[in-house]
């Protein structure tokens, strides 16, 4: 254990601030069909998100058995990425303390960031329409030139924008991707319950679980001594 006290906070987006899936499956079903490929639920798509876009494209063809095809991964990505800014905010919707949870680690002087595997378009396109963006000091969005989480670097790139180091930043997530990612950039880790952990529970993941986003702050104040995995 070592003590330390947070600068800044990142959180990942899809499953931890916003319930994505909704609008996620509507675009991705969207896509399917215009490429002569079936619509899947939302269940199904919600336990396929986190690894970025093309991994969940590539994941729900496969289940459909079209495999080895990039070609149709291309253009059925290509015509959800296209279409998602449309379905942005049709169903889904920010979780409870979502907003709160921002402003009042601004309050206290602690900086924040959204850190997604999403594209940076839509991340923007996503926390903007819900309100979100206005309490963030940064978004950090998917970019062909940097490796999606649960790499790290994404992760690092905020913190160096930020003018944070690993030792005093908490990463905020809903998965293993998340806790992965964390713990190879050298950062703090606690996970929501709520969110896109590929159907496993995230009891699972060998880190701390708070049950709500407006925990979060309280989380960080009273962490005086924290352990990064």
């Amino acid at each position: 254990m070592s003590t330390r006290r947070f600068r800044a906070v990142l959180f990942d987006m899809d499953g931890t601030l916003v319930h994505t899936a909704p609008d996620i499956t509507a675009a991705l079903n969207a896509s399917l069909q215009s490429n002569g490929l079936e619509a899947t639920d939302e269940q199904t798509i919600e336990n396929r998100i986190g690894k970025g876009a093309r991994s969940l494209v590539a994941r729900v063809m496969a289940l459909q058995g079209v495999v080895d095809d990039e070609a149709l991964v291309d253009r059925v990505l290509n015509d959800y990425f296209s279409g998602y800014l449309s379905h942005v905010g049709r169903s889904g919707s920010v979780y409870a303390g979502g907003v709160g949870c921002l402003r009042a680690l601004r309050a206290n002087g602690i900086r924040t960031a959204v850190v997604t595997n999403a594209l940076q378009r839509s991340a923007e396109a996503t926390l903007g329409h819900y309100g979100l963006a206005e309490h963030l000091d940064l978004i950090v969005g998917g970019d062909p030139a940097t490796q999606p989480k649960p790499h790290p670097e994404r992760l690092l790139i905020a913190m160096r924008t930020l003018g944070a180091f690993p030792a005093d930043t908490l990463m905020v997530g809903d998965s293993s991707n998340d806790v992965l990612a964390a713990r190879a950039s050298g950062c703090s880790i606690v996970v929501l319950p709520h969110g896109y952990n590929e159907g496993r529970p995230v009891s699972e993941l060998g880190c701390d679980i708070i049950g709500a986003l407006d925990e979060v702050a309280a989380y960080v104040g009273a962490a005086t001594t924290v352990e990064c995995g």
